[in-house]
């Protein structure tokens, strides 16, 4: 049976206009992978509609003509302005059809396309959709395909937005089996738009599957493009968006279904106070002379008392500033890993016990914690120290927030890097000016996060290092990787972390391939997709051989069981022949007699057209 993805069933041949009954085909305006969509009349009423035509070898597959009719019951059961409604449905000879109300204009991927639109009408294109989401929830039906082409702009009823396509719907309170077209661990949908969920088995996919579509779609009207991996705040990409959105997202975007939005009413009723109101119901009432002087009397009454209030916090805040100018910084939120390779001032030469390991001449193994070795580290930013074999950034205050250690090792080359360390973050005591900023003005305390890095050597001083860093922000924050190898650069996020102490590891295997692991022994399990280097990696992404090096942001960092190992790809044998080719064994050389001996007598020839054995 074809697959629900195969896009060769298109339709290409051209129907006769009066292929359905009482409808004439007008002209072709789009084709999927399941057949057409035709603009028609309806000769009845002589109003335009859109028929949707089932592919005549698709028809002829019980499961996606069950699908066609699943998208006729789902379009049956909802009334809304913002979802495409249903006129009709029924078969012909070779083919079954749905005629749909026609909606003459672009798509959200079309629009998307054009210059980016101001951001308040992409909140109120958003909150449309997402009313159009939560009735067909309330209705029991998911739609499970929500994506930028599903979604028309119906300008002539005031450019207002329609979701379409319920072709891969669900319901929510059927238990039949009439349209169970989903199995079990079975994924459907379009993979870029799809809830992680989803993409392993579809059918036990609730509505917060389609909570997840929203938040892409969200972002990427907002962005430009899907977060794929590497999820900046939309505020961080684009400064004058409410910073109030960065949330927002977030809890759409939870790789867990329990953490995100429980409903599509809870992501409106935080997403509507950021969105414009431009429509009302009621004209505005006319105000007698009385109303518009207690109307002037209570608006002046209420710029004063904000005006008091105001003078109070600007109060407040002054005498903090005043106070704590010299302890107090301004913490701007940026990435882990460019904080700590940063200007963090100079470095001071340490050497603390470890073991060093070399081959050929080269350093090839260095642990540190424990060893009758002492290993030189560059320290920056914060004081490091050994307690009990374990690396220790203790808790500071003021402005230096960030330290970094790397390993000054130079020349550990090789093909192949298996770095890891056990690794722990415990926020520290917050002073009293912190506790009383974060009372007065709700900022919060900051994090505490450690990681483990592969860092340039080679930089100038002023130019941005290159890097890789893993971070661990403690439990329940996801686990971080990030680089910055000249132009390639990027983030991922993965699960959320468990109680520490963890351990990680950054592994570099013979391909090229950059693997982020965390556990240890049988425990240990890859945490994102890998991260291609190249083949030379050291060369060509670091410029030489990565220092590896340890990192902390606030509170107090440990690791332990700090190790880093590099090892040259053994090499591969000439001449190898591939398994899968055949090999004719070559007929021998006759060797000529010596003086010495009697030659051997010569074997008989071999037949013709025959191998050699």
């Amino acid at each position: 049976m074809p697959s629900l993805d195969v896009t060769s069933t298109a339709i290409s041949r051209t129907h006769s206009p009066d292929l359905i009954p009482g409808y004439r085909l007008e002209s072709l305006v789009g084709a999927g992978g399941m057949g057409e969509v035709h603009k028609a009349t309806q000769l009845s009423l002589g109003r335009t509609v859109a028929v949707k035509l089932l592919s005549q070898q698709l028809a002829q597959e019980e499961s996606f003509v069950a699908r066609f009719q699943k998208e006729a019951a789902a379009l049956a059961t909802l009334r809304h302005p913002n979802i495409v409604s249903i006129v009709d449905k029924g078969s012909t000879v070779s083919t079954y059809y749905l005629v749909m109300e026609f909606v003459d204009g672009p798509s959200l991927r079309e629009r998307m396309r054009a210059p980016q639109e101001d951001s308040q009408d992409t909140l109120r294109v958003m909150l449309q959709i997402c009313r159009a989401i939560e009735y067909a929830h309330g209705r029991g039906v998911i739609h499970r395909d929500l994506k930028p082409e599903n979604i028309l702009f119906d300008e002539q009823a005031g450019d207002i937005p329609k979701v379409t396509d319920f072709g891969l719907a669900s319901f929510l309170e059927d238990t039949s089996t009439r349209f169970a077209l989903t199995g079990t661990h079975m994924a459907m949908g379009t993979l870029s738009y799809m809830a992680p969920e989803q993409r392993v088995d579809a059918k036990n996919a609730d509505g917060r599957a389609d909570i997840f579509a929203l938040g892409l779609i969200l972002y990427e009207m907002l962005v430009g493009e899907l977060p794929a991996g590497s999820f900046e705040p939309p505020s961080r990409r684009k400064p004058k968006l409410d910073p109030r959105l960065d949330g927002i997202i977030a809890n759409c975007l939870k790789q867990q279904p329990a953490d995100r939005y429980a409903t599509v009413s809870d992501l409106i009723r935080d997403l509507e106070p950021l969105a414009p109101h431009y429509y009302t119901t009621m004209r505005p009432a006319k105000l007698s002379r009385m109303q518009r002087v207690g109307r002037a009397v209570r608006k002046a009454v209420r710029v004063f008392m904000q005006g008091v209030a105001a003078l109070l916090v600007l109060s407040a805040m002054g005498v903090l500033a005043l106070a704590y100018q010299r302890t107090l910084e301004r913490r701007v939120p940026i990435p882990p890993g460019i904080a700590l390779t940063g200007a963090l001032g100079p470095a001071s030469a340490e050497r603390f016990a470890g073991r060093l390991s070399s081959s050929d001449g080269e350093p090839r193994k260095v642990t540190l914690g424990e060893g009758p070795d002492k290993p030189s580290m560059l320290v920056s930013g914060r004081r490091l120290e050994l307690d009990d074999k374990k690396l220790v950034f203790p808790a500071v205050e003021g402005q230096s927030r960030v330290g970094l250690m790397r390993v000054d090792l130079p020349g550990m080359k090789g093909d192949t890097a298996r770095f890891v360390a056990r690794v722990n973050t415990l926020r520290r005591e917050p002073t009293f000016p912190e506790t009383l900023r974060h009372a007065l003005l709700q900022d919060p305390l900051p994090d505490s996060q450690v990681a483990l890095l592969l860092l340039e050597e080679t930089a100038q001083p002023d130019d941005p290092k290159r890097y890789v860093a893993l971070v661990y922000g403690g439990a329940g924050v996801p686990i971080r990787l990030e680089w910055r190898l000249g132009e390639k650069r990027g983030t991922m996020l993965g699960p959320d972390s468990p109680e520490g102490p963890v351990e990680l590891e950054l592994a570099v295997d013979e391909e090229g391939a950059l693997v982020a692991l965390l556990g240890s022994k049988g425990d240990k399990r890859p945490i994102f997709e890998p991260l291609q280097l190249g083949l030379n990696w050291q060369e060509l992404r670091f410029g030489g051989p990565p220092a590896p090096a340890f990192g902390c942001i606030e509170g107090i960092c440990q690791a332990e069981s700090f190790s880093y190992q590099v090892k040259p790809a053994p090499p591969k044998p000439a001449g190898v022949v591939q398994a899968s080719a055949p090999v004719r064994a070559e007929t021998p050389r006759p060797v000529a007699p010596t003086p010495a001996k009697r030659p051997p007598p010569k074997p008989a020839p071999a037949p013709k057209g025959k191998r050699s054995k």
